[in-house]
């Protein structure tokens, strides 16, 4: 890693379909499939934010899942528990201004299933894929290894 580069905060959702395949995004200028997600804006937190990019780059309305110890929750001080990513990844960006992106990726379950839809500015495509179809589209390799290792967590957990 290279320590004096900038560091941007962002927020990504690994979704599932209720027939267990994972909703993807043709990435216009990289040219590989990869989840919904951006950049956490200053008045918002991680998990507004995921919330949020879902629902600008997938017209989908979405609900985190996974870990959430609101026993940790304080409203008399205003405390409030945060979800727990199920990953978090540093990941180079090179472009006009190389940066990284630290970024805290959530598993999310569609709770409105509005029009599908993309930003045509940003994507090409968007569309489920099961475990067995992530062999046949164009990834990065660690994306394709995180998919995986999700996919045999996830029906393990639902056995």
């Amino acid at each position: 890693m290279k320590n004096n580069l900038e560091k941007h905060f962002t927020a990504s959702a690994l979704i599932l379909n209720k027939e267990g395949k994972i909703l993807l995004l043709y990435h216009k200028k990289l040219n590989v499939w990869l989840y919904p997600g951006g950049h956490i804006e200053d008045n918002e937190t991680p998990d507004q934010a995921v919330v949020r990019e879902v629902l600008e780059e997938t017209g989908l309305e979405v609900e985190i899942i996974g870990n959430l110890d609101d026993s940790l929750t304080d409203k008399k001080n205003d405390i409030t528990v945060l979800h727990n990513p199920y990953v978090v990844l540093c990941e180079y960006i090179n472009g006009k201004s190389p940066h990284y992106h630290i970024d805290l990726i959530y598993i999310c379950k569609i709770n409105k299933y509005n029009k599908l839809e993309y930003n045509k500015n940003e994507s090409k495509g968007i569309s489920f894929f099961g475990k067995d179809e992530i062999q046949e589209i164009p990834l990065f390799p660690n994306f394709k290894t995180l998919l995986e290792k999700f996919f045999k967590e996830w029906t393990h957990k639902q056995k």
